[in-house]
């Protein structure tokens, strides 16, 4: 008697070639890793608009995440090596990966010196824990 052997497609849930088994419509696409990057055009200043804090240009945060449920997190630091955070950070849409605004943190929040540089960063989340973090980028107040 002789004994076959035979593979088998991936099981369901199993990530293969970027795409995942068992997904609606056949397979959704899983990046290889979770990546989030953040970028601003030169010279671009921050400022308060009332209680809103701004930036003179338009930032632009694009992530690739593994997982529908993370989120992306914009931070401010008075520190280039972000432990010292400026004011409360703000959290984006759960499952949206590529923004573009000027608004990125809550109301209420202290406004920025003229002149003083401040760091900003973007964080991808999944429960509160980060998974990727972009570079960290210097803006001045006005």
């Amino acid at each position: 008697m002789a004994t076959i052997i035979q593979d088998y497609g991936p099981i369901y849930g199993e990530p293969v070639n970027g795409t995942v088994q068992g997904r609606p419509n056949g397979s959704v696409y899983v990046p290889l890793s979770n990546t989030v990057d953040i970028s601003l055009a030169a010279n671009t200043e921050l400022y308060a608009n009332g209680t809103m804090m701004q930036l003179s240009n338009y930032m632009t945060v694009v992530a690739n995440s593994q997982d529908l449920s993370s989120y992306i997190q914009t931070q401010l630091f008075t520190d280039a090596a972000c432990t010292t955070a400026f004011n409360t950070p703000r959290n984006l849409t759960v499952g949206r990966f590529n923004f573009s605004f000027v608004n990125f943190v809550a109301s209420g929040s202290t406004a920025p010196t003229s002149g003083v540089s401040y760091y900003l960063r973007a964080q991808l989340m999944n429960n509160g824990v980060p998974v990727a973090t972009s570079s960290v980028i210097e803006v001045v107040g006005r």
